[in-house]
C-alpha cells in the first residue's frame, strides 16, 4: 500500500508550490518560515515526500516538485482559494479569518464538494437572478453581532401566530410604499399563501397581504407582551 499523504504533508506541498510561484525557488529555511515549523521537522517531511515521489530533494539545492507533486499541490491551493473566496465574498468574513478558516477546512473537502462550492459561489456572485439574495446575505451578515439588531429576522422567518414589530426595510426594497407597512408597526404573522407567492399578516385587526419577495426583506423583532 502506498504511504498516506497526510494533511501536514499536503501543507508542505502547498508551501513549496507557493514559494516557487512567489520567489522562484523553495529552500528548506523558507518552507520552515512559511509553515512556522522547525528545520528538523522540515527535513523529516521533505524526506517523506521524496520517498513518495512528490519532490526532488537535495540539501544543497532548492526543493523541486515532481509532476505528481505539482498536481497535488495545485489541487490543495485550488481548494484553499475556493474556500477562502467563499468565506470572504459569500459569507462576508474578514480576510484574515477567511484565510484561517480555509486553512482548517481545505484538507477535509473533497473535489466533488469543491465543485459544488464553485457553482454556488459563482452563481451568488454573478447571476442576475441572484442579486437580491446577494443583497440580503450582505445585509444579514452585517447585522451579526450587533446588539442593536439582536433578535431581528425577516417576516418570513417568524412562526405563524407570532406578534412582531417592524424595525427595518431591507436594501432590496425600493421604498416602504411598496409594502404598506411602516417601522414600529405591530403585526401578527399569518404565514404564506398556499402557492407561496404571498405572505399574510394582520395589523390592527385587518389582513395585510404582501408579495413573499417583499416580506423576505422586512426586518422585525418579536413583540414582548
Amino acid at each position: 500500500m502506498a504511504p498516506q499523504l497526510t494533511e501536514s504533508l499536503e501543507d508542505y506541498l502547498e508551501a513549496i508550490a507557493e514559494l516557487i510561484a512567489d520567489e522562484g525557488h523553495a529552500h528548506s529555511k523558507d518552507i520552515a518560515g512559511r509553515l512556522h515549523v522547525t528545520m528538523p521537522s522540515v527535513t523529516g517531511a521533505l524526506r517523506q515526500l521524496e520517498k513518495m515521489g512528490y519532490i526532488v530533494y537535495n540539501t544543497h539545492y532548492p526543493v523541486q516538485l515532481t509532476k505528481e507533486g505539482k498536481v497535488i499541490a495545485d489541487e490543495v491551493i485550488r481548494r484553499h482559494n475556493v474556500l477562502k473566496r467563499f468565506f470572504s465574498l459569500v459569507l462576508g468574513l474578514p480576510g484574515d479569518k477567511a484565510t484561517a478558516t480555509a486553512c482548517r477546512l481545505e484538507h477535509a473537502v473533497d473535489t466533488d464538494t469543491i465543485q459544488r462550492f464553485i457553482l454556488f459561489s459563482e452563481a451568488i456572485e454573478s447571476r442576475s437572478d441572484a442579486k437580491q439574495l446577494q443583497g440580503y446575505l450582505s445585509e444579514a451578515m452585517s447585522m451579526l453581532g450587533d446588539p442593536e439588531t439582536a433578535g431581528m429576522r425577516v417576516l418570513t422567518g417568524f412562526a405563524n401566530g407570532e406578534v412582531v414589530r417592524v424595525k427595518r426595510f431591507g436594501r432590496n426594497l425600493r421604498a416602504t410604499e411598496d409594502t404598506g407597512l411602516r417601522t414600529e408597526d405591530v403585526v401578527s404573522i399569518e404565514g404564506p399563501s398556499l402557492d407561496g407567492r404571498s405572505f399574510r399578516l394582520v395589523r390592527d385587526g385587518l389582513p395585510v397581504e404582501l408579495p413573499t419577495a417583499r416580506a423576505e426583506n422586512i426586518w422585525a423583532v418579536k413583540e414582548t407582551v
